[in-house]
């Protein structure tokens, strides 16, 4: 069984590698052929960058190791590399949402700057793969914190919340946006009360994950996987707001843990959530109702446009180049401690008076020259106000050894809670090509600091009848 499992995982990265590779030289072609504005002269290099790191890099990477963090990354690095240059070229679109458009030079210098932060990002990852296979990793089963008690607490304080706060119970959706969740952002209680939720309901979806898992080894009974199964669509299909990443990354890490769990029966579960997930994302797109570029007369213009912004590509990456020189202050070092502390939880309520703008609020106002405020910084346009372009990509590097520190961790542990927090909180680091180092604090910090706090006070706090016996006793004898 394991030599077959072997001989099927290597037939997978096998085709995998090569479409990467033939999608990569039809990219290369496509863009090679293509006529492009002055500034995109360089824009075939984008896909031969990214098929030397898959192939120096990325392949190796991926055949050590399978961590969620990687795989994530290398899939947006693909669509941002390979992907959207033939989209750019193919739609003939090269345009975007500010009504002054980035010059020619930098553009030129944007595309450049993007290759070298693929070889760094490569090049660190390359290094840490190296330092990883000399330390010995113990694999072992997973094991599960053996009492409730103050998850059961918890999770009734999360639902008495929102019922004292029902415009956050309005924004829980359920396979699609709840009808609060186009309302303006609310204040950092009701912020606080919706990531309690999100919280309590991922910790619930993992007891009963378990339970499943616990019953079916000793009965063998397929109910239980079925359950287990029925969970897992329900922690994806349960969500807040119109973040289409959070449905995504939530997919994912539920999808790992059942496979953990539920090793045999983990391809049906994948075939289903692949499904499903499509119909939710274009449920949420479909919502939110974002303005069409080209006026609803060409999706595929529309669909070049959303690469760009949610990808990073040289259209935004050249807006934040230029900002760096538009306003000079936005590099600050205390716009950049803003960056970082401003969207932690506790921190940032503290901070939040200082007379200080975001990067990307700098961002915006080159952007649209108002208060408009929808466009993200890409992390490596972020980097290069504060550091320079030789040191632009050191915030991704950042983040890359962040990421390979929690995967050590979640190895290490072998917890379930940890096991899956940690794996969702790699996923999310993965998406940092199209996101910033604001947008990923803030993440990080609501959603595993929260997280890991219920954690250790459950493991703290015992409800049960032995230990108020043994407080009693102890209370006695002192």
């Amino acid at each position: 069984m394991g030599q077959t499992n072997e001989t099927n995982h290597f037939w997978l990265r096998t085709t995998m590698h090569w479409i990467i590779y033939i999608a990569c030289f039809i990219s290369f072609t496509v863009v090679s052929l293509g006529t492009k504005p002055a500034g995109y002269e360089w824009l075939a290099v984008l896909p031969v960058a990214y098929t030397a790191c898959y192939g120096l890099v990325f392949a190796q990477s991926l055949k050590q190791e399978l961590r969620v963090f990687n795989f994530v990354l290398i899939i947006m690095q693909f669509l941002r590399f390979v992907v959207m240059p033939m989209f750019l070229v193919y739609a003939n679109y090269y345009g975007g949402r500010s009504p002054v458009a980035p010059l020619p030079e930098s553009i030129e210098k944007a595309v450049l700057l993007m290759v070298y932060e693929l070889a760094i990002i490569s090049l660190t990852i390359f290094i840490l793969d190296q330092r990883a296979k000399r330390k010995k990793r113990v694999q072992s089963t997973l094991t599960k914190s053996p009492q409730n008690g103050f998850y059961y607490l918890f999770f009734g304080v999360s639902i008495l919340s929102l019922l004292v706060f029902p415009s956050v119970f309005q924004k829980i959706g359920f396979f699609m946006p709840g009808s609060g969740s186009s309302a303006e952002n609310g204040s950092i209680v009701t912020a606080l009360v919706g990531f309690q939720f999100i919280v309590a309901k991922q910790i619930f979806f993992l007891i009963i994950l378990w339970y499943c898992h616990k019953k079916h080894q000793e009965t063998a009974k397929n109910r239980y996987v079925g359950l287990a199964a029925s969970a897992v669509f329900i922690n994806i299909g349960v969500f807040m707001g119109t973040n289409r990443a959070d449905v995504v990354i939530t997919a994912i890490a539920s999808l790992l843990i059942f496979r953990q769990l539920f090793p045999k029966f983990f391809k049906h579960l994948l075939l289903s959530v692949s499904v499903i997930i499509p119909v939710m994302l274009t449920t949420i797109a479909t919502f939110r109702k974002i303005s069409s570029i080209s006026d609803g007369g060409s999706r595929l213009i529309d669909y070049t446009d959303k690469l760009q912004v949610y990808l990073a590509g040289p259209y935004n990456v050249a807006m934040a180049l230029e900002t760096k020189h538009l306003f000079q202050e936005s590099g600050n070092f205390s716009v950049f401690l803003y960056d970082v502390f401003r969207p932690m939880i506790g921190i940032g309520s503290i901070i939040s008076e200082w007379p200080v703008k975001y990067s990307s609020l700098y961002f915006n106002e080159r952007y649209f020259f108002s208060d408009h405020m929808t466009q993200i910084i890409p992390i490596v346009g972020e980097g290069n106000l504060f550091f320079g372009p030789i040191f632009a990509p050191l915030l991704g590097v950042a983040v890359i050894c962040f990421a390979y520190f929690l995967h050590s961790k979640k190895i290490q542990s072998q917890n379930i809670e940890i096991y899956y927090i940690l794996t969702l909180a790699c996923a999310r680091l993965g998406l940092m090509a199209g996101q910033n180092l604001t947008i990923l604090v803030n993440d990080i910090s609501f959603n595993l600091s929260l997280f890991l706090i219920v954690y250790w006070l459950n493991k703290k706090i015992i409800f049960t009848r032995q230990s108020r016996l043994e407080f009693i006793i102890n209370r006695g004898e002192s």
